[in-house]
């Protein structure tokens, strides 16, 4: 797994929490939860009006580098 930052951003790294959420198969307010629980979560890139922007890259890689419990409504959707 390759664990450096590309050298520049392609526009389809970029994501917000809903694309995020939808990657991932949790809801929004996780994905914000994620965010404030856990201090290794990555920065966004950017604020805009409408939300933060993120790195779909560094999200996988902390996402992917985590180990998860299933959680009940992820054990729901998976029957």
């Amino acid at each position: 797994m390759n664990h450096a930052p590309p050298a520049y951003w392609h526009l389809e790294d970029l994501a917000a929490l809903g694309d995020l959420a939808s990657e991932f198969g949790v809801g929004n307010a996780t994905v914000s939860n994620w965010t404030t629980r856990y201090p290794d979560f990555p920065r966004p890139l950017l604020e805009l009006s409408t939300g933060p922007v993120y790195s779909r890259w560094q999200v996988r890689q902390w996402h992917d580098g985590r180990t998860w419990k299933a959680s009940r409504n992820h054990q729901q959707r998976s029957q």
